[in-house]
């Protein structure tokens, strides 16, 4: 998925809801909260969990869902209730004439009409689209960011301290699966500031979550907002840095402005660990292993460059929170770059009268750091998936003692798989799979992981690769080359200035990795290779024996 889409999911699943009016007692549960950075003070529930907000969020401020009940099952309760707080400031409108010079416009907060929306002559389609307007209202941030919900009715509500507040009964996107309503409640000072309560739930809580939504909103009080909070924080953590001499201090500074609720960090030479989960021998094997892990990209896997980015390392509480944070279906995992955060959860399994496994949350994290690693590694190009996400496996596969990484081993979660898969001779023609882009390889994801981690266990653990030359060193001279002809490249690309268009900047990108392929393979009899792998595959030992 690319990181535009996740965006989009993510802010699809941070609106929540609430309609009519409450009972007088819904006040019960709350404590006050000053947030004096956004001029905010409200009511924060107690029945509610407060939730980090993404790196590249512009808008939303504040994001809460419904704690989960003792021994409730997430399949009978529903769609989770939960609500953002977004604050808009407001900025003129700027429209580009005919000749390209630009002049500021006005307040956005009317709606277009349908007839606004007809194009105007035949063949205009063609053009360019304009950027869309920028957010400066409440209509624009629902139209723009809240994942295709719809106004369906307003209701003008009361006025305090020269703020207009407007109450929205909101309608999901026409594709949205299943049973959701929504509310928004909008405090809006002309010309300078909007707030916007803006929830979602099944229709079924519906009665009971309009309570404390009513009173979130409608009690807000507002100030102008200050950086005195965020100016503490920043000086102690310069001064910390300033004497730890660690990579990026910005980077990190930023990141822990923006801790909240019961979230802390830790700092590690390459990495800052944000975690929300009490188990403090978790986190400290963490801590140790990322670094072991990082030292053993470096060893196998130079850079066309120094590495110096630092990304943040974010654990959830547990697969509920990751889900809300912006973790796809049936992933563990994700390594977004355009955050520069790897995220996984505390997927420690814990059972009455069993020994505690923490196995699975490090499979993800040996897997996911190397996705972080390979990207700088490689000059911000990623390779092909079966080399991408076939090393990311096989580093799942790691042993770690100490500092260091003492063995790597086969994936547990691959290895019996992709034994099926071949002895149903359902695998991919090695021909094919080596030029499969990201897409390809999603068409088919269980297979297609599974083969890319063999594939890259064998070519570095198979005494017939080592014992020929032709294929001894196809890794190596796959990432070298791959890493020479981007560098060549994107040099072409800054030269004419394309390297910030995405587009171009993709073209290119599936063009080096082709060639960086073919020059690879050239030589190289991929059929008798595939057909060794799968032998190789074959004599794998079952972790589990099948039944």
């Amino acid at each position: 998925m690319t990181t535009t889409a996740r965006l989009s999911l993510l802010l699809l699943t941070c609106c929540a809801l609430i309609l009519g009016a409450p009972r007088a007692d819904a006040q019960r549960g709350f404590d006050t909260k000053r947030l004096p950075v956004h001029g905010l003070q409200y009511l924060e529930p107690r029945s509610y969990d407060w939730l980090p907000v993404q790196p590249s969020e512009d808008w939303v401020v504040l994001k809460y869902t419904k704690k989960k009940g003792d021994g409730e099952d997430d399949l009978v309760r529903g769609y989770v209730p939960q609500f953002v707080v977004v604050r808009i400031d407001w900025v003129p409108d700027v429209e580009v004439q005919g000749d390209g010079r630009t002049t500021t416009g006005g307040d956005a907060e009317k709606p277009k009409k349908e007839s606004d929306e007809e194009s105007g002559e035949e063949g205009e389609s063609d053009a360019a689209p304009p950027p869309p307007p920028p957010i400066n209202s409440a209509l624009r941030w629902f139209d723009q960011r809240s994942g295709g919900w719809k106004i369906s009715s307003s209701k003008e509500g009361r006025e305090r301290n020269g703020y207009t507040a407007t109450e929205y009964v909101m309608t999901p996107p026409e594709n949205f699966r299943g049973d959701a309503v929504g509310w928004a409640y909008v405090w809006r000072k002309d010309r300078e500031r909007t707030y916007v309560v803006f929830g979602r739930c099944s229709s079924a809580d519906l009665d009971e979550e309009k309570k404390i939504w009513w009173e979130v909103a409608t009690k807000m009080q507002f100030s102008d907002p200050v950086a005195s909070d965020a100016s503490k924080i920043r000086t102690k953590w310069e001064r910390t840095y300033a004497r730890k001499k660690l990579l990026d201090p910005e980077f990190r500074i930023r990141v822990r402005e923006r801790l909240g609720g019961s979230w802390e960090a830790e700092d590690t030479d390459n990495y800052i660990v944000v975690y929300n989960t009490p188990d403090q021998p978790l986190v400290r094997r963490i801590l140790k292993d990322i670094e072991a892990m990082r030292a053993e990209y470096e060893k196998l896997f130079p850079s066309a460059a120094p590495v110096t980015a630092v990304s943040t390392v974010r654990v959830c509480a547990d697969r509920d929170e990751y889900m809300l944070y912006g973790g796809m279906a049936g992933s563990a995992g994700y390594w977004n770059w355009y955050t520069e955060e790897l995220v996984l959860y505390d997927a420690t399994v814990r059972e009455k009268g069993q020994k505690t496994d923490k196995s699975n949350t490090f499979i993800v994290l040996y897997h996911e750091a190397f996705h972080q690693y390979i990207h700088y590694s490689a000059g911000q190009l990623a390779p092909h998936s079966w080399f991408n996400e076939g090393y990311g496996d096989f580093f799942s596969g790691s042993q770690v003692s100490g500092s260091k990484v003492k063995r790597i081993g086969a994936n547990p979660w691959r290895n019996d798989y992709i034994k099926k898969v071949v002895e149903a001779r359902k695998s991919v023609p090695w021909k094919d799979i080596l030029y499969f882009e990201q897409r390809d390889y999603y068409r088919n994801p269980g297979v297609c992981y599974a083969q890319g981690w063999s594939m890259i266990y064998f070519l570095n653990t198979s005494k017939d690769v080592q014992r020929n030359p032709e294929w001894r060193n196809l890794l190596t001279n796959y990432f070298e080359t791959l890493k020479e002809l981007w560098a060549v490249e994107l040099a072409k690309l800054k030269l004419d200035g394309s390297d910030e268009i995405p587009q171009a900047k993709y073209e290119a990108e599936v063009k080096v990795r082709r060639e960086a392929c073919e020059k690879t393979f050239k030589d190289v009899d991929v059929e008798a290779l595939d057909e060794a792998w799968k032998q190789f595959v074959r004599d794998l030992p079952w972790i589990e024996e099948p039944k």
